[in-house]
């Protein structure tokens, strides 16, 4: 199936001719853009572009693509625009973007404690890799973003460029952390130890580059002394996917302590390390400083007024103690 979002991309690189400006233009990393361009190219058949000594051509298929797309994608947003507003102007609905994570984190607590405050409105969660939920925020398609921000600020370096031109409102409702485990061996210890001789390899297992918790692990490996040397064969773009991996025996894995909870407690998995290696969180949530509809405005107004930050203006850091899942 072809990705809307792969064709705003080409679009991008059609018109600046170089992968690393385009992929800082699309909020992507340059191996991520490589890769929805070679989606893309599956999906049509036929290269779209070469490289040449003088940057990027589109290739014949590349140029015709390009004609016939610029303005499906128009459409298409245009569309979306348009239905997003009747159905704010039928209803009253908060629209929310999020990485996938917080699907399972976050949203399936949260939602049923809102429920008796706010039982005329639909909550939606538009789920995505975080670069292009901030971009739909940004864009005014979505109301709020919820997501997971750390203290190495390796999420706020990589979406600077958003954060600046938007100056969005941010508030921290609560926090997070992840933590390596692997598998235990019949004695109970890990088989993947982050401990011991630092000259040995242990096996990673990474999420892919394009996944924010990436760049939220590799902010931290960076800041973290007397780590072992690391050999990387596995990765996944998803907690979830990571998770599966680690049950599996595949190596050691940084993952959402809520998300395996259970786990560590049946002993399915165990701390890698008895150093204490969790990287901290906060989950955040952030607007527009521009108006939205009353409904959203209501519903932030709320958050501030019910769980201590100043209106519009709580900083990173700052918990408010909103109710979230044990």
């Amino acid at each position: 199936m072809l990705d809307i979002q792969c064709l705003k991309d080409f679009h991008v690189l059609a018109q600046l001719k170089h992968f690393g400006r385009a992929a800082e233009r699309c909020h992507v990393s340059t191996s991520g853009l490589s890769r929805r361009i070679q989606s893309l190219e599956v999906w049509l058949g036929a290269p779209v572009l070469v490289r040449s000594g003088a940057g990027i051509e589109l290739t014949a298929a590349g140029e015709r693509l390009l004609a016939v797309s610029a303005d499906a994608v128009a459409a298409l947003d245009s569309v979306r625009r348009a239905v997003h507003a009747e159905t704010s102007v039928r209803r009253e609905q908060i629209r929310f973007a999020a990485p996938h994570i917080m699907s399972a984190l976050f949203f399936s607590a949260w939602f049923p404690l809102l429920g008796a405050r706010f039982q005329s409105t639909r909550f939606s969660v538009t789920s995505d890799h975080l670069d292009a939920c901030a971009a739909s925020l940004e864009a005014g398609e979505e109301d709020f973003l919820v997501f997971l921000a750390d203290e190495a600020n390796g999420v706020f370096s990589r979406l600077q460029p958003v954060f600046e031109r938007g100056g969005f409102r941010l508030l921290t409702m609560g926090h997070e952390s992840l933590t390596p485990v692997c598998v235990a061996d019949a004695r109970g210890r890990a088989v993947h130890s982050l401990d011991g001789d630092r000259t040995r390899a242990v096996s990673l297992l990474g999420y892919s580059d394009e996944c924010s918790l990436s760049w939220i692990l590799e902010a931290s490996l960076r800041a973290t002394p007397a780590l072992p040397t690391f050999k990387r064969h596995h990765e996944n773009s998803l907690a979830d996917g990571l998770r599966s991996m680690a049950l599996a025996g595949l190596g050691v894995a940084w993952l959402p302590h809520r998300l395996i909870a259970d786990d560590l407690v049946a002993r399915r998995l165990v701390s890698a390390t008895s150093r204490h290696l969790d990287i901290a969180m906060h989950i955040t949530i952030a607007r527009r400083s521009t108006a939205m509809s009353d409904c959203a405005e209501a519903f932030w107004d709320y958050l501030n007024d019910e769980y201590g930050g100043a209106r519009g203006r709580a900083p990173i850091g700052v918990s408010p103690h909103l109710p979230l899942p044990a």
